[in-house]
């Protein structure tokens, strides 16, 4: 420590000899003189400085892009966000479309800097036009000057590279189908280090052709962006088939409807699991299946399933694949992941390796072309014997998956051509072939995938 006479005239070096006021070196041992004091004031400041810019850097971020996306971030946020300590939650709406949210804090681009745990940003447009088709979406969220400054401000960071951001959207929807994908780019150009999953809801059979075409273009982006796949993940379910799941909690209450997507996607991050307990990781979910160039995963859940009722854990995962999210080709599937969430009064009997040697031996059985499986593992202090499954299938062709969308698209891409295109759809005569061109792309990449040895 730096010592000074009572006259504040001398100063001592490390080794303690005594050196004039403001002397650099030591004049007897040659050692640099350092003023403590002042280097700790110093070093103090930086890491103030440093802590001002990076205490809101966050683990996982949670977007919901137009009006369905925001209503799925709401639910997840009023369910979990009380357990996901480390995660921001923004929703992102059109301002002539976001009023039922207006009640939620905004943050002007000039205020400063701060990260409430939920918020909503309203990309600017006139209050007169409605976003009904994908173009016009992707459109909005280019045009907004703010949107960068409103990604970091929910602490997406490329000082974090751990992260993982969550994208939830419905893409039937001109907000949803369009500024999901650039809202995601916009996140990987600040933080080329995170990880994506796109929770994406496609639409009912009942909904008309334009919405179809909508999430057809969507996926395309998310599958196919000027430097590859935009999305590391994409769980794609059709909202006819979520609507018949049913799933019960660890008392065996059913689950609402609007809430079961919150819950799923709850497993998956561990949110409902005891922290302590905790293994989910999705970032590495996303970089095992970027590794491996499958990018499309159909969910299968089994939620609340009671090991007294089904009499063991295949049962319980068969139950699983019968009801897919979307359709899948079990043949041509190549990777398999499981997330369980096992309560306290199982651990004994289901430990990971005894869940991970069955889960193996049924995908054996079930998918002759597997290149990949991963587990991860979750304990619940509840005492009911009720376990929950989240199944992710990858590699089932998007011409299987997602062909209603296709259809719908085919249909649609029709009824308007030349300049009416781009004026009233937002999409130019080249955007539609592209979309055309990623799908097949995606399709003959698994094709190369399952014939390699």
């Amino acid at each position: 420590m730096v010592s000074r006479g009572s006259n504040n005239k001398v100063i001592n070096c490390p080794n303690n000899h005594q050196n004039p006021k403001d002397s650099v070196w030591c004049d007897i041992c040659g050692l640099p003189i350092i003023d403590y004091d002042r280097e700790l004031e110093l070093l103090l400041k930086t890491l103030a400085e440093e802590e001002r810019h990076t205490r809101f850097a966050k683990e996982n971020v949670f977007l919901g892009i137009g009006e369905q996306g925001c209503k799925l971030v709401h639910e997840f946020h009023h369910s979990w966000g009380k357990s996901l300590k480390s995660s921001a939650f923004l929703m992102i709406e059109s301002s002539s479309e976001g009023k039922q949210f207006r009640g939620l804090r905004t943050q002007p681009a000039d205020q400063e800097y701060t990260s409430p745990s939920l918020s909503l940003h309203l990309l600017p447009m006139s209050a007169s036009k409605q976003v009904g088709y994908y173009g016009l979406g992707e459109r909005l969220a280019s045009n907004d000057p703010n949107l960068d400054d409103r990604l970091l401000r929910c602490g997406i960071r490329a000082s974090n590279k751990k992260q993982t951001i969550f994208l939830f959207s419905a893409l039937g929807g001109g907000t949803g189908s369009g500024a999901s994908p650039y809202v995601l780019q916009r996140a990987h150009a600040l933080n080329p280090y995170s990880r994506s999953l796109v929770i994406a809801t496609m639409p009912a059979a009942y909904e008309p052709d334009s919405a179809h075409f909508n999430a057809f273009c969507s996926l395309s982006r998310f599958i196919k962006a000027d430097e590859g796949p935009l999305a590391d993940m994409i769980l794609l379910m059709d909202h006819d088939r979520l609507m018949k799941v049913r799933g019960v909690d660890g008392m065996g209450e059913e689950i609402a409807k609007e809430s079961l997507l919150s819950y799923i996607v709850g497993i998956l991050v561990g949110a409902i699991a005891d922290r302590d307990s905790r293994q989910a990781d999705p970032g590495f979910m996303a970089k095992m299946s970027r590794s491996m160039g499958i990018h499309a995963f159909v969910p299968c859940m089994a939620v609340g399933r009671s090991m007294e009722i089904f009499g063991g854990l295949t049962s319980i995962l068969q139950s699983a694949l019968s009801s897919p999210l979307a359709e899948v080709d079990k043949e041509s599937i190549m990777i398999s992941y499981l997330s369980a969430q096992v309560p306290e009064r199982l651990t004994a009997s289901l430990q990971a390796e005894t869940i991970n040697a069955e889960f193996n031996k049924w995908n054996k059985k079930n998918f002759p072309h597997l290149k990949g499986s991963g587990l991860q593992l979750s304990y619940s202090s509840s005492r009911a014997e009720r376990i929950d499954l989240c199944l992710l299938l990858g590699g089932t062709r998007l011409a299987i998956t997602a062909k209603r969308a296709k259809e719908g698209f085919e249909r649609f891409k029709a009824i308007a051509k030349g300049k009416a295109w781009e004026q009233e759809f937002g999409a130019t005569s080249e955007s539609v072939p592209e979309a055309q061109e990623a799908v097949n792309w995606y399709d003959t990449m698994l094709d190369e995938i399952a014939n390699r040895t």
